[in-house]
């Protein structure tokens, strides 16, 4: 009866291998490097909508939050200290990728202070300061890629962040 349990039990365990190996074959992944130290999520955002929209509508940057929102594609919190991320995707068409370094005044959410990347070409913009005078900034301009079923995207890197709240101001200029 035991050797019964375990040759079924065996038996199993090969068609689950199997099925894994073939199942890699139909995922799609995008990866890339991000250009932050302590990087706390990839994103890959669903492009239809600007993105300053899905990103104001972000409740959370953990992983309960990310899986019950909508306007996700896929993301990767295992972002390790190589700074290499790599985004199963769950469904494909225009997408933005982003990064956020969660350095800001409240953990696991998206706040003011959080800072945010993006893959696209890089740009500067003068932002005049209330005080007089202006400052420059660095940053992406957020460029979507068609991601295709069974097409894996690489070297799909995220260089430049700024605090959510510049890059508030930047779409605001950018985009009236």
């Amino acid at each position: 009866m035991i050797k019964r349990k375990l040759s079924v039990m065996l038996i199993i365990c090969c068609v689950l291998l199997i099925n894994c190996e073939e199942l890699e074959e139909y995922l799609t992944t995008v990866s890339g490097k991000i250009y932050a130290d302590n990087c706390k999520v990839a994103l890959a955002i669903k492009g239809e909508e600007t993105l300053i929209s899905y990103l104001n509508n972000i409740e959370g940057i953990d992983e309960v939050s990310l899986r019950d929102a909508d306007i996700f594609r896929g993301f990767d919190l295992a972002i390790g200290n190589d700074s290499l991320y790599n985004i199963t995707m769950l469904s494909f068409g225009e997408t933005y990728f982003a990064a956020i370094v969660d350095d800001g005044e409240i953990e696991d959410e998206l706040d003011s202070l959080d800072h945010v990347g993006f893959y696209g070409e890089s740009d500067t913009i003068d932002i005049p300061l209330i005080g007089g005078g202006d400052t420059t900034f660095v940053y992406s301009i957020p460029t979507t890629i068609n991601v295709q079923e069974g097409v894996d995207e690489s070297d799909v890197d995220i260089e430049n962040f700024i605090e959510f709240k510049w890059f508030i101001k930047i779409d605001q200029i950018t985009n009236p």
